[in-house]
């Protein structure tokens, strides 16, 4: 044949199903396919599942809720003692390490004797043989015997069953235990709660002991060294005749006030005089007009009626120079007049003078003389400071002793008063009940997770199997990925056994036979011929060749032909007697045609068994006796429809090919892998045959591209009634 299937290397199925997008139906389909199998497996699980938390020992805990530092009340005020901020979080922090410390846990130890307790002498049994226990024996104890535990085994076991968590926004602490035994969980979470407020009790009545102690020992040293203070005062005083150093040392500093005024006041004087002298001295050495005319002179009485004189006389003596000349004895007689005034002018300044020096010399004696009675007066008052200083020194110590040993005594009285006084650090506020229910093991959470994994691990499982499967599920996968034409779709018919086939047309395969036809007569001799053959056995191949017989013969003259000579799977399936005359008789001429071609009144249709099976049987198919015998069938029939055994087992249909008009290969849907359908179509390739196309076989309702409300089906059992062709119907044609 000129046209012949070529399987083209670069389709592979695996690398078309990869390119192809993820249908979300198709994976429902799957899933829904193997419902059975996932629920099966789930109830499977959750049978092992509850099984499994029966046998898992029950794991209770108890609590306690402790209220930590709940009492303000100081009776014994003692702070810089043995006082702690119980509002603090550095405070809370330190109480939740003592409630998890060694020391309350081996105070609960030995109280309720737990290192003879039966959980805490057995030790933790491997997984291995904990689970042998529970299949085999049932035994459920995850403990094993073992010898008397050390205390770091009993501690360490204690502290990972105990829990001590803070409540939140409150000082309230609540305290856990969790145990196999639901007794002891409480007594337990009891015993810490107590042995917690039993500690603070006792360190609180050591640390009074102690600071009652402590406060005798100072007491009896601020005594003595209060003693010691008050005579050493008292030698001070003699020893300086202190009386009243209060009063004169505020004496001395009034004199010391009004010293330190009046030296300021004499230094100023001083300043003035000694500026007032320089001027009148340099002033000295000048004229008479130029010494008088000095504001200091020149504000004297004297001095102002003198100057006066002088000028009136000089106004007189300029008035006679007009009229008598130098020698007139009235101008000689004035002259000696004003000259006896100079004199009188220059003794009235000298006289000022003097006594401004003089009054210099006073300020000068003045200031240094009070300097003096300051300096003596401040040497007087700082002697009598150190006096007054030491003096209050001692007298602050005795203040000070008194005051200390007076308030050492108060706490020492209250101490003793408070003396077995309970401070009240802690409160135990809710005592552990006994618990109703385990915490361990959720055992229905168990049971729902595990069935949930189940579930979730078997459709993983299923569309990963899916997914690796190198079959074909719906007609878009086997066309895309083998290259192939489907010209049939045939869904999967529930049947319990194959007496369904004698009833005909299966109601549910009408339509795609129908389809089936109707595609055949297109083909060359609208393909009375048509060979079914299939990659490998058990893909439903007789069934849907008699289907197809059954499907034509309602129009059609039809001949079955079993060329299946090594299982003669037509008879098998038609429940006619292996014995039963065929196609190999027929070919071997033992016998005619009438004794080999039978009518099936039931099936509608003719029916040529394989008859005689044997090793050598298969060479009959390549014989030209078989072309001749189609050759005179063609002349009889309208359709003949030949069934062959598996490519990828026997060559029959290799040879039995190339004389029909149509070879129709039967692909099971999700059961013929692509490798084995690309070797069967290489097979029919290299011996150049063409393939009419593929039917695509026991396709799942819910995958068919076209799909339709079927009929309910009720087939009724008949027994087949079988009908000898006459010989000279086909000695007609020769």
């Amino acid at each position: 044949m000129e046209q012949s299937f070529r399987f083209m290397e670069e389709q592979k199925p695996s690398q078309s199903r990869e390119g192809k997008e993820v249908d979300l139906r198709q994976l429902f389909v799957t899933l829904w396919q193997a419902k059975l199998n996932i629920i099966l497996v789930v109830m499977v699980t959750l049978l092992l599942s509850m099984l499994y938390v029966k046998a898992l020992p029950s794991l209770y805990q108890a609590s306690s809720k402790l209220m930590i530092g709940y009492s303000q009340a100081k009776m014994v005020a003692v702070e810089d003692v043995y006082n702690f901020d119980t509002q603090a979080e550095s405070y809370f922090n330190t109480e939740m390490e003592i409630l998890r410390s060694e020391r309350i846990a081996l105070a609960v130890i030995n109280k309720l004797d737990l290192q003879h307790h039966p959980e805490f002498l057995r030790a933790p049994i491997a997984p291995w043989r904990y689970w042998w226990q529970v299949v085999t024996l049932g035994y459920s104890s995850q403990f094993s015997p073992s010898a008397t535990p050390s205390e770091a085994r009993l501690l360490r076991v204690f502290k990972q069953r105990l829990s001590v968590t803070p409540l939140p926004k409150s000082r309230l602490v609540e305290i856990g235990f969790r145990s196999w035994d639901r007794l002891l969980a409480q007594q337990v979470s009891i015993a810490v709660a107590e042995a917690y407020i039993e500690y603070h009790r006792s360190s609180s009545e050591a640390a009074t002991d102690q600071t009652i102690g402590w406060l005798l020992q100072e007491l009896n040293r601020l005594k003595t060294a209060l003693q010691s203070s008050e005579v050493e005062l008292q030698l001070y005083r003699e020893e300086e005749n202190l009386v009243d150093q209060e009063g004169i040392l505020g004496l001395i500093g009034k004199e010391l006030q009004q010293l330190t005024t009046q030296q300021l006041e004499a230094q100023r004087l001083k300043s003035e005089a000694s500026a007032l002298w320089s001027i009148v001295k340099r002033a000295s050495k000048g004229d008479l007009d130029k010494l008088t005319s000095l504001s200091e002179i020149q504000r004297d009485p004297m001095v102002q009626n003198i100057k006066r004189r002088r000028i009136e006389l000089e106004l007189e003596q300029a008035d006679l120079a007009k009229r008598y000349g130098p020698k007139h004895p009235k101008r000689v007689s004035l002259s000696g007049e004003i000259a006896r005034v100079e004199l009188e002018l220059r003794s009235q300044t000298n006289f000022i003078i003097s006594g401004i020096e003089k009054s210099y010399q006073s300020a000068v004696a003045r200031e240094a003389a009070l300097a003096e009675s300051l300096r003596l007066a401040k040497v007087k008052y700082q002697d009598l400071s150190r006096k007054t200083t030491r003096f209050n020194q001692l007298t602050r110590e005795i203040d000070s002793n008194t005051r200390l040993y007076n308030t050492f005594l108060e706490k020492f009285k209250e101490a003793e008063a408070a003396e077995g006084f309970n401070r009240g650090y802690a409160q135990l506020v809710d005592s552990a009940r006994l618990p109703e229910s385990a915490i361990k093991p959720k055992k229905a959470i168990i049971v729902i997770l595990a069935g949930m994994l189940a579930g979730i691990l078997s459709v993983v499982f299923v569309l990963l199997k899916q997914a690796m499967s190198r079959t074909f599920a719906t007609v878009e996968e086997l066309e895309t990925a083998m290259s192939v034409e489907v010209i049939a779709e045939v869904p999967k018919v529930k049947v319990r056994s194959n007496k369904w086939l004698r009833q005909g047309v299966h109601p549910w395969l009408g339509e795609p036979l129908r389809s089936l036809r109707a595609r055949l007569q297109m083909r060359p001799n609208r393909g009375q011929v048509v060979l079914f053959t299939s990659a490998l056995e058990g893909e439903g191949k007789t069934s849907l060749t008699i289907q197809t017989a059954a499907a034509c013969s309602d129009v059609e003259k039809v001949l079955l032909i079993d060329a299946d000579l090594r299982r003669a799977s037509v008879s098998t399936y038609l429940n006619y007697p292996l014995t039963q005359p065929g196609l190999t008789h027929l070919l071997s001429r033992t016998h005619t045609v009438s004794q080999c071609i039978y009518r099936d009144n039931q099936l509608g249709f003719d029916v040529l068994t394989a008859g005689l099976i044997d090793r050598h049987s298969t060479s009959l198919l390549a014989s030209k006796k078989f072309k001749l015998l189609l050759k005179g069938l063609r002349q009889h029939y309208d359709r003949i429809v030949i069934e062959t055994g598996p490519l990828m087992q026997v060559t029959d249909a290799v040879m039995v090919a190339p004389v029909v008009d149509a070879t129709l290969m039967v692909v099971q849907a999700e059961r013929t892998d692509g490798k084995s359908i690309e070797s069967a179509l290489n097979k029919l390739s290299r011996m150049d045959i063409e393939i009419a196309g593929v039917v695509f076989n026991k396709v799942a309702r819910n995958r068919r591209a076209y799909d339709y409300d079927l009929p309910s089906v009720h087939l009724v059992e008949r027994s087949p009634k079988v009908v000898p062709i006459h010989e000279d119907k086909f000695r007609q044609h020769g």
